[in-house]
């Protein structure tokens, strides 16, 4: 990073940390600490909710954010048909578990648990694309594992619909009504065609085409984009965290410095799961609220794609700053402190949770060996 950079980035933080004190000062604000990214029985995990709570509990935490994963279902579909003959695969998560369900279950525990704040939220995969051959046997299931925190979505249609490969419904939507009027292009015209005799067998096979394009596209998918079309680069993950930003919610990039190579589940000796380390999402995409760190302090981002990201908001090139969290991507084993977030909350309220969260009022904590490193 040349001179220039180096002041503007200088700059930032004095302002940030003069902007921080005036808060404190005003505000009165005090650190809570607060884990974030905790998955359960829900999605797989060692705990339900409620053990992780009184572990928790045990440590003093005051803040939990669970991000249960909100669908973990994979289709592979054969060519012109990919939605009819298929072959399909699901585990627990939110979708599964019942998203009314998960969102009236945490209304409980949230009563249960009066001295805590406990956030329910969602870890999710927009996107996935394929590439190889089933039949070679190098099939691949590409990019699965690029995750987004979604945060403080409260209506259970929020999450119903998020723009999310395999996430789908019934009743069409606006963007469906290509689809419908393909399907009625067809079918319409081969009904008058039916009526004359030389031409029925003719008429048949244009109905018969309209409406398996039809069956091929019900249930509807909530994502634009089709895992059979090649990699989309970003487009899937900028949809989301668009329809997250207009719904009031927060998203910050999971694990972007990961990689992961692995053949697993059902198809484990068929099917490749990989996912490259992604920390270009951080200069790609816009209008998120920040990333994860994990307990190995991986701050490399430092200088290279978070640095891009927060002198493109000083030149007014960004809405907004890019902060940084720690998530523990706890799934139980170890110690669910192992590495914390100190929020500032003005009051002990659910709703300043989420306000800190967007103005990045809080540092990171991690514990080593029963030894707190800051």
């Amino acid at each position: 990073m040349n001179t220039r950079w180096l002041h503007i980035a200088y700059l930032q933080l004095l302002l940030a940390a003069l902007c921080f004190s005036h808060a404190l000062a005003q505000e009165k604000l005090s650190a809570y600490p607060a884990v974030i990214h905790i998955h359960s029985t829900i999605s797989q995990a060692d705990y339900s909710p409620r053990q992780i709570i009184h572990l928790a509990q045990d440590k003093g935490i005051k803040i939990l954010v669970f991000t249960d994963s909100l669908l973990r279902r994979w289709e592979y579909g054969l060519p012109l048909l990919p939605n009819i003959f298929k072959f399909s695969a699901e585990e627990g998560s939110i979708a599964r578990y019942g998203i009314k369900r998960y969102l009236n279950d945490f209304k409980k525990i949230k009563d249960e648990f009066p001295d805590m704040l406990i956030l329910g939220a969602a870890e999710v995969a927009p996107f996935y694309w394929w590439s190889g051959s089933f039949f070679k046997k190098n099939l691949s299931l590409n990019d699965w594992s690029r995750h987004l925190l979604v945060i403080g979505l409260k209506k259970e249609e929020d999450y119903r619909h998020l723009p999310v490969v395999c996430n789908k419904y019934f009743f069409p939507r606006f963007k469906d009504v290509p689809s419908l009027l393909i399907a009625a292009i067809l079918i319409i015209p081969g009904i008058f065609i039916l009526r004359k005799k030389q031409k029925k067998i003719l008429g048949v096979l244009i109905c018969a085409a309209g409406v398996l394009f039809l069956l091929n596209s019900m249930p509807f998918s909530a994502s634009r984009y089709s895992p059979y079309r090649k990699q989309k680069q970003y487009l899937p993950y900028q949809d989301l965290i668009n329809y997250a930003a207009e719904r009031g919610g927060l998203t910050f990039w999971a694990h972007p410095r990961i990689t992961e190579e692995t053949s697993w589940g059902r198809f484990a000796k068929t099917v490749n799961f990989s996912t490259l380390k992604y920390p270009e999402a951080l200069t790609r995409t816009r209008g998120y609220t920040g990333f994860g760190v994990g307990a190995n302090r991986d701050l490399i981002l430092a200088g290279e794609e978070w640095d891009d990201a927060l002198n493109s908001y000083c030149e007014g090139a960004r809405i907004n700053p890019v902060w940084v969290i720690a998530e523990a991507d706890y799934r139980g084993g170890g110690r669910i402190d192992f590495i914390q977030n100190m929020i500032f909350l003005p009051a002990f309220k659910e709703e300043f949770v989420y306000d800190a969260l967007r103005a990045g009022r809080l540092y990171i904590r991690y514990y080593s060996e029963d030894k707190c490193d800051i």
